[in-house]
């Protein structure tokens, strides 16, 4: 697979298996560091890519968000392999697998839209996306929300 650099990616997959990961090209792989290891390592990464293998899954939503900003500040793009939803909403590409097979692949907008389809694989909505659907059948919006603070701040309005 080929990714462009300046595209920050997520791969739903439940399973992956490092052969699934090698087939993701010669981009550097950081799997299984606690938070102040993976800050630490990201401050002085000399690559422009960076795939995250399960990384993130741990880490409280503070510390994601101080991680994606640090990559954003070291022009540092990432390939996010998880099976946590909820990570996709950091991506602007998602690819979505069952085993080893592409079910869905999109820009998050068009694959968040995928509910069924998500549900069926196991994954769901993130926890944002399914509370503005929800709110969109009670006519308060008419729009989906992706980002937490977005929603929280059209909800006061």
């Amino acid at each position: 697979m080929m990714f462009d650099e300046k595209i920050n990616y997520c791969i739903l997959h439940n399973n992956p298996d490092e052969n699934f990961i090698n087939k993701l090209g010669s981009i550097p792989v950081i799997k299984d560091l606690e938070f102040n290891k993976l800050v630490e390592r990201l401050e002085f990464f000399p690559n422009k890519q960076v795939i995250f293998n399960e990384t993130l899954y741990g880490l409280k939503l503070d510390e994601k968000t101080e991680i994606f900003k640090l990559l954003k500040k070291q022009n540092i793009s990432y390939i996010n392999v998880t099976s946590n939803v909820e990570d996709a909403l950091y991506s602007d590409y998602i690819f979505v697998y069952d085993g080893n097979k592409l079910v869905l692949e999109g820009n998050r907008n068009e694959v968040l839209k995928e509910e069924k389809t998500l549900k069926r694989l196991g994954y769901g909505l993130p926890f944002v996306v399914d509370l503005s659907i929800q709110l969109n059948y009670y006519d308060i919006f008419n729009k989906v929300y992706y980002d937490l603070d977005e929603l929280v701040g059209a909800l006061w309005n």
